[in-house]
């Protein structure tokens, strides 16, 4: 059963390409005209508009080229604190300041504003290496202990001389707990 009112898409799809290909002709036409168009202004510059053009160009690209030496200069000093050191360019926001009159790059002043940051936020500092600033925690596991035989009898002679009968009890205990923990 056939519908009367029935689309003829193939017809459709024919007229469309139809329109497409004069659409990409006229868009070729066009890009060759503004080339053209181009050219012409280009050749109709005076010499002082030409070489303003490539001074301008030029400023720009030493521009970027500073810009990309200052962040690799902070990644750089980053290096040995930050647990990410691409992340430390986000956080000094000036970073013309850090190029001198010379063009020459301040790593001083770099080191000290990174540093700065380190204290400010510490979770963006290494875990294995101390926030800047803090002196790592004693480790009691090294050096001499107050516990253990003689550090038990030194602490129990001292009780009994300050006449402290419940601490040196506690310690005779402790000491007693330990030897019989070493004996099994």
């Amino acid at each position: 059963m056939l519908h009367t009112n029935a689309v003829d898409y193939k017809t459709l799809f024919e007229q469309a390409q139809s329109k497409l290909a004069s659409a990409e002709q006229t868009a070729k036409d066009h890009k060759a005209k503004a080339a053209k168009l181009d050219e012409l202004e280009a050749s109709q510059q005076s010499d002082a508009e030409k070489a303003a053009a490539r001074a301008s160009a030029a400023e720009a690209q030493v521009t970027t080229l500073r810009r990309r030496a200052v962040d690799a200069e902070i990644r750089a000093a980053a290096g040995s604190g930050w647990a990410d050191p691409t992340d430390a360019p986000r956080y000094l926001d000036d970073k013309d300041r850090y190029v001198g009159e010379d063009g020459e790059i301040d790593t001083a002043a770099i080191t000290t504003d990174l540093a700065a940051v380190l204290l400010a936020r510490p979770h963006l500092a290494r875990s294995d290496a101390p926030p800047p600033g803090r002196r790592p925690a004693p480790d009691p596991s090294q050096g001499a202990r107050q516990s253990g035989p003689a550090g038990h009898d030194a602490q129990i002679a001292e009780a009994e001389k300050n006449g402290d009968w419940a601490t040196a009890i506690s310690l005779k205990n402790q000491r007693l707990a330990e030897q019989a923990a070493q004996q099994r």
